[in-house]
């Protein structure tokens, strides 16, 4: 089994507003996590089609490509990864129920407190890797 001081996990992080993103890599990055940012789901596919990801951070309300159809075309082209869904307004359970059966680990409600985000992180992470 890997150190995890030896390993760093790559997380995608997909949002189209470029605060949210920057603030996902401000609280990630210190903590030791590669953090690959994405502006809407295209972008999102294009990278996972190039790289491997250990985990998946998606806003859910995006113009182009809702985070729920993103996830719908990961598990088409490179089965489930794990996947924190991240919204600025609560989740109804049937998106909720959809996005669990995607991959969906964890939903969490903007803003984001860093703390709680790498509890989720490390849970999720925890959970696949071991």
């Amino acid at each position: 089994m890997e150190d995890a001081h030896q390993y760093q996990y790559k997380i995608l992080a997909v949002d189209d507003d470029e605060f949210s993103l920057r603030l996902l890599e401000k609280f990630l990055a210190p903590a030791g996590y590669a953090v690959t940012k994405a502006h809407d789901g295209a972008e999102a596919l294009d990278l996972l089609s190039q790289e491997r990801f250990d985990l998946l951070i998606t806003d859910i309300s995006m113009p182009r490509m809702s985070g729920l159809r993103l996830l719908e075309e990961v598990e088409k082209r490179h089965g489930a990864i794990p996947t924190i869904v991240v919204t600025a307004s609560e989740i109804n359970s049937t998106t909720q129920r959809k996005s669990h059966s995607l991959g969906a680990r964890s939903f969490m409600v903007k803003p984001l407190d860093r703390d709680e985000l790498l509890d989720v992180v490390e849970q999720v992470l925890g959970k696949e890797k071991a």
